[in-house]
C-alpha cells in the first residue's frame, strides 16, 4: 500500500463517531481522533505520547502488548481477541466494555503504525457482562461487594487517579438483630445500602464488605474537610429512624477515612487505615474519623 499523508487521513478519521487510536512501533500514541474523549473520558492530545496499555486495566496490559505486536508482524486487518468484548479503562477508573479491530498502514514519512477502532459495546448484555456484575454484587443489599471495591481501586490506581475512602460499621447490630430479628436485620442493611447509595455520586462506588461493615470510594482529590462533610452526610442519613416491616428501628454508624495518596498508595495500605480510622472512631465514641499520617 502506497503512504498516506497522516495530515488527510486525520481529517476522515476525527469525524467518526468510533474511537480511533494510532500507535506507533514502539506502542505508543501517535493520535487520537475525538471520540476518544466521550468514550474514554482523555483529552486526545493528552494521549499522545503515551503508551497503548496506558488505557487497559492492569491485568490485561502484557496480553494486549502480545497482540498487538502479532498484529504489526502479519499486517492483517483483524478483530483483536477471541471474545467479542475487551476493557478499556476510562479517565475515572471504571471498566469500559469495548471491541477493537486493528489495522496496519504506512503513513506519509515511511513510518509503519497500526490503527486502532475501538468501539462501546457497553449496551450489549451478554452472558459474560451478566455473569461479571453477578460476581461483583452483594446478594442482600445488590451493593458492589469486595471484589468490585478491589477491581475499581486497582484501576485508580493505576491511572493515578485521586480518591478517598469511608469504612462503615453499623454500631451494636448485633443487638439490633437479637432485639428486632435477623429478617428485620436484613431489612436494615437494604435500607443502610439505599441511603448511602442516595448520598453518592455517580462516580462514586458504595459496596457492602460483609456483616454490618461497608466502604464507599469517593472520587476525586479530597482534602479532609470535604471528607468529613460527605462522612458527616452519610452519618446523618444512616442514622435517622428505619422503617422496617415490622416497626420501627434505629442504627448508628462509625466512619473511618482515608485519602490517596496521603494515607497510601495500595489498595491495602488505604483500607487499613480506613478501618483502623474507623476503629479509633468507635473507641472514642465519635461518628468519623479520618485515618493518622
Amino acid at each position: 500500500m502506497s503512504p498516506v499523508a497522516l495530515t488527510s487521513i486525520a481529517e476522515l478519521l476525527d469525524i467518526l463517531p468510533d474511537a480511533v487510536l494510532m500507535v506507533d512501533a514502539r506502542g505508543q500514541v501517535r493520535y487520537a481522533n475525538p471520540a476518544v474523549r466521550g468514550l474514554l473520558g482523555h483529552a486526545p492530545a493528552d494521549l499522545i505520547g503515551r503508551p497503548l496499555g496506558f488505557l487497559l486495566p492492569p491485568a490485561a496490559r502484557e496480553r494486549h502488548e502480545g497482540l498487538v505486536s502479532r498484529f504489526r508482524a502479519e499486517g492483517q486487518p483483524t478483530m483483536m481477541g477471541s471474545r467479542p468484548v475487551l476493557s478499556a479503562l476510562h479517565a475515572s477508573g471504571r471498566v469500559v466494555p469495548v471491541s477493537i479491530s486493528i489495522c496496519n498502514l504506512t503513513i506519509d514519512d515511511g513510518e509503519r503504525v497500526s490503527v486502532a477502532v475501538v468501539h462501546d459495546v457497553s449496551r450489549l448484555n451478554t452472558h459474560l457482562d451478566r455473569a461479571t456484575a453477578e460476581a461483583e454484587t452483594d446478594p442482600l443489599t445488590g451493593l458492589g461487594n469486595r471484589l468490585r471495591l478491589s477491581r475499581r481501586l486497582q484501576a485508580m490506581l493505576a491511572v493515578d487517579r485521586a480518591f478517598a475512602l469511608l469504612f462503615l460499621d453499623l454500631r451494636h447490630f448485633k443487638p439490633f438483630n437479637d432485639r428486632h430479628g435477623h429478617a428485620a436485620g436484613d431489612e436494615a442493611l437494604r435500607i443502610v445500602g439505599q441511603r448511602l447509595l442516595a448520598q453518592v455520586r455517580d462516580a462514586d462506588i458504595v459496596v457492602r464488605l460483609g456483616g454490618d461493615e461497608f466502604v464507599v470510594l469517593v472520587d476525586g482529590p479530597q482534602d479532609p474537610a470535604q471528607l468529613a462533610e460527605r462522612a458527616a452526610a452519610l452519618h446523618a442519613s444512616i442514622s435517622r429512624p428505619l422503617q422496617l416491616s415490622g416497626g420501627t428501628g434505629e442504627l448508628d454508624v462509625n466512619i473511618g477515612g482515608a485519602i490517596r495518596p496521603l494515607h497510601g498508595n495500595t489498595e491495602r495500605e488505604l483500607l487499613a487505615a480506613a478501618d483502623r480510622a474507623m476503629y479509633a472512631a468507635k473507641q472514642a465514641d465519635l461518628g468519623y474519623r479520618l485515618a493518622d499520617v
